[in-house]
Formats: C-alpha cells, structure tokens, sequence
C-alpha cells in the first residue's frame, strides 16, 4: 500500500486518507492509493478550526465510467475541537478498482476534494475456496442446516445473506426462512473469489388425520364399510357416501378415530334388488373435514353379490 499523505484539505492540519485510527481518532497511517481487500478507510478531520454549531459533511465517490456517483453520505455537527472520523467500509465483494474521492461539505458548501484509488496486486494470486457446502441442502420451514467452508490465502471473507464477517475455516448453523442462495466472498489483494450454495425450504409438515376407506360389504339387507385412520392425529368427525354406479344411495357418519385406528361402521338397511353382482363405491371425509382432498385412498369400490329382492 502507498504512504503518500492524502489531506483531506479543510482549513485545518493532519486530516489524512487511513486505514487506522487511534481512540482520539488521529491516523495511524495515510495513504491516497489502496488495496482491493482493504476493509476500511477513515478519513479523521480535526475541528479545532471549524465555527461551532456547523455543519460537516462528507461525500464518499466512486468514478463510474467518467460518472462520479456517491456510495455514500454522513454528516456531524461541530461541536468544539475534536476530531470527526468519516469511514467506509468495503462491499462485501471488495472494492472495484479504480478512482474515488471523499468531498468535504461545511454548511452544505464544497470546502474540500481528495482522490483515492483502488488497486489489484497482479502478482498475488486470488484465495482458494477449498470447500463450502450445505448440509442438508433440502430442510423443512424451521429446521436449521450447517454451511461449512474452508478458504486459503484471504485477507477477507464474508457470506451473504446473513452472516457476514467469517474466519477463514468454519461452520455454522442457521434457519433459513425460504429458499435461498448463500454466497461465500473471499478476498485478498489480487481481488476476489466467490462461490455460491443453494438451500430449499419446504412447507412444514402439519400432523393431520388421513383417513382411508379400506373395505365395504353387504351382510344380507345391511351395507357396511371399514375405515382406518393412517395419518399421525386424531381424525375429526366426517362423513361418508355409499354409490352404486353414478347413483349415491347411502351416506354415513364417522366419528372421530385416534391414529391407526380401524372401525367397520354400516351404511344402514337396504332393499337390495340387485340379483347380480354390483360394484360400489364408498368415499370417506366427503366433505375434505381433514384436509386431504385429493388423497387416492378416500374412495374405495368393491363388487356386492347379488341376491333376491330382500
């Protein structure tokens, strides 16, 4: 990094460009040229000299393709001799090469502009990203995942969403809200490297009664039908239809079955007329009471035998 003293020229001495700053806030280094990597830079400014009860203010810029544009804007009021400490920290990819200033502003007029740039070191070689992965990449809403990595030769790394500032080899532990895509940025003087993970985050699972028709039968004038509750709560009450061919010809009620539970209830009394054998259909939870409106196992058809008008 280059030493040359960068001033930011208020009518005051010792206000320089630095990457550190002691707790009266007086540099500790100057520079007007910086590293890519570079993770902050200060700019103290001394108000011993500064009417009080003003105004300071600094621009921080960035020369976009001959377009000066602020990356960001920070005002103090002057209160006596001290010295404000104006800072930028560097974007989470590192800083882009080129030219910026930082302009000063006393009372909302232009008293001061100093030029910094930012440069990549084309004989360092960039960080080695040796590892980063999820762990497990599919979760449900709520369950938490481990993203691990391992970096070599960085100065500084980072991931985002969410974590921000990391060691270079670690893990941790975090409960993503929706599906995301987490980015590890590492970074060192010749510029950066990054890699980038996927996670999925399904809908939580609801404990809910699934309740499946499992047989139906005729014992001489009487229908009956089985039901068995294959879902992990306790069924509420439902319904139940009885159809020979497109016709419905009985309905019933089930009441409410604890998980696992079986039970052989009877659709009533009928006047079979049918001397052949007849398919028929019973359906349960018509009426989706427990939510699972299109399971497959809510309908059930099975041949009746036929018999003499009863």
């Amino acid at each position: 990094m280059a030493t040359a003293a960068g001033a930011c020229s208020l009518p005051t001495p010792g206000a320089v460009l630095t990457t550190q700053v002691d707790s009266s806030g007086r540099p500790l280094n100057s520079a007007t040229v910086f590293s890519v990597d570079t993770a902050r830079i200060f700019c103290p400014v001394s108000t011993a000299e500064l009417p009080a009860a003003s105004e300071l203010s600094a621009r921080w810029l960035h020369n976009d393709n001959g377009s000066w544009k602020t990356i960001k804007e920070e005002s103090f009021s002057v209160a006596g001799a001290s010295n404000i400490i104006f800072a930028i920290n560097a974007p989470s990819a590192g800083w882009r090469q080129g030219d910026y200033a930082i302009r000063l502003l006393l009372d909302g007029k232009v008293v001061s502009q100093t030029g910094f740039s930012v440069k990549l070191n084309e004989n360092a070689a960039l960080p080695v990203i040796n590892n980063f992965e999820a762990t497990p990449m599919t979760v449900t809403s709520g369950q938490p995942l481990t993203l691990s990595w391992n970096v070599s030769g960085a100065s500084r790394l980072n991931i985002e969403p969410d974590l921000g500032s990391i060691d270079a080899g670690g893990s941790r532990t975090i409960t993503p809200g929706g599906d995301t895509t987490y980015t590890l940025t590492a970074i060192n003087s010749g510029g950066p490297a990054s890699k980038s993970v996927s996670v999925k985050v399904l809908p939580a699972l609801t404990e809910q009664a699934n309740l499946a028709a499992i047989d139906v039968f005729r014992e001489a004038s009487m229908v009956y039908y089985t039901v068995r509750n294959d879902g992990p709560a306790t069924s509420k009450p439902s319904s139940a239809k009885l159809y020979v061919g497109m016709n419905m010809v009985g309905s019933g009620y089930i009441p409410p079955m604890a998980p696992g539970e079986q039970r052989t209830l009877v659709f009533g009394t009928f006047s079979w007329r049918y001397t052949y054998t007849t398919p028929a259909t019973v359906c349960v939870d018509t009426q989706n009471e427990n939510g699972a409106a299109n399971a497959e196992n809510k309908c059930l058809t099975r041949p009746l035998a036929g018999a003499s008008v009863l």
